[in-house]
């Protein structure tokens, strides 16, 4: 669905007038990234081999991601109203719980990328564009 979101957004953005995209204008976007979807699907056959780097790079924005991006949006509220007091015993383990899964998810992709390279680099990557085995 970002995906969607982002690609009406860049369509808006050319428009000067900054409408919403029809509905016709909508669903022939999304065909045509399911197409290329497709397309990429059809003709790397090799991706498989390469899907454990891929998810590794990716995983830190599911595991890391909100963890971190929520101790950035109150350090800014924080750093706007320095007057209020927000040091209560649950605000701080809050904080050092997500400071701790955001931490612990960094470190899991870092060795999920680590894990990946050595299988790519211990059974190669097998490329045969438009021969599928």
């Amino acid at each position: 669905m970002p995906v969607f979101d982002n690609l009406e957004l860049s369509l808006i953005s050319q428009k000067k007038n900054n409408k919403p995209c029809s509905r016709l204008v909508r669903a022939c976007s999304r065909m045509f990234f399911g197409g290329v979807t497709f397309f990429i699907a059809v003709t790397f056959p090799f991706l498989p081999s390469l899907a454990p780097l891929i998810g590794a790079v990716a995983l830190p924005l599911t595991l890391a991601y909100p963890c971190l991006m929520w101790i950035a949006m109150k350090m800014k509220v924080k750093k706007s109203a320095p007057n209020t007091d927000c040091k209560s015993g649950g605000d701080v383990a809050v904080w050092g719980l997500n400071l701790l899964l955001g931490s612990l998810g960094m470190a899991l992709c870092v060795l999920l990328v680590v894990g990946a390279v050595w299988s790519l680099a211990d059974k190669g990557l097998h490329a045969n564009f438009f021969k599928p085995e």
